[in-house]
């Protein structure tokens, strides 16, 4: 199998003073949710920017009100930023790191079966993480 490694200017989303915020890429080398995130309008982008921002910037222990960020599975720590019907699936490491897996666009109120198998990818996109990282096959070595 060859690794690919994006340059790390593709995967860092926001260097903030508290976290760092970075998308998550694929053994293939693809970033879902970045591929989301650049397929959205600018108001939609802009209001992402804002919630991570200001997470990544706050003072540990500092939450966003849940109409903007919420746990949405707690066996697997899995949260979502919600910048409008946008939903970015995210999950935070022991190195003080946001990692943004995958994204989709809600089609109601509750999430529907469409929206768990999207959850369920982010909670393979995390397992598939910390599994690289272990091994030491995430970042590239220098």
């Amino acid at each position: 199998m060859v690794l690919i490694y994006p340059g790390k200017g593709d995967v860092l989303y926001y260097g903030g003073k508290t976290l760092t915020v970075e998308w998550f890429y694929t053994e293939a080398g693809r970033l879902p949710g970045l591929e989301h995130y650049r397929a959205m309008g600018e108001l939609e982008q802009e209001r992402l920017d804002y919630m991570v921002r200001y997470l990544a910037d706050a003072p540990p222990g500092t939450r966003l009100p849940m109409m903007m960020y919420r746990l949405e599975d707690a066996k697997h720590k899995i949260y979502a930023f919600k910048p409008r019907a946008e939903r970015f699936f995210n999950f935070i490491t022991a190195g003080r790191m946001v990692i943004l897996t995958n994204a989709y666009r809600k089609h109601s109120q509750q999430m529907g079966r469409k929206d768990l198998v999207i959850m369920r990818t982010a909670i393979e996109y995390r397992t598939s993480y910390l599994r690289r990282v272990q091994e030491g096959t995430y970042y590239e070595q220098d």
